[in-house]
């Protein structure tokens, strides 16, 4: 899974800055760049950010697959 990919498409389809991304999450902004170039991250911040975009775990992951 692209981590990056997922949250960048995820952004664009909702029409949503990471701003308001990491405002939702209750994170800063440059945490959410620091989340999306990671390789990897837990199952709970999966939920969460699947959450944010009102989107199912799978659906998120699946925006980042090639």
């Amino acid at each position: 899974m692209n981590l990056r990919k997922s949250i960048k498409t995820a952004l664009a389809q909702r029409d949503m800055s990471q701003k308001a991304l990491a405002e939702k999450l209750g994170m800063r902004e440059t945490s959410i760049s620091q989340l999306a170039a990671q390789t990897s991250c837990t199952g709970a911040t999966l939920q969460k950010l699947a959450e944010a975009f009102e989107m199912k775990v799978s659906e998120f992951v699946a925006l980042g697959e090639d």
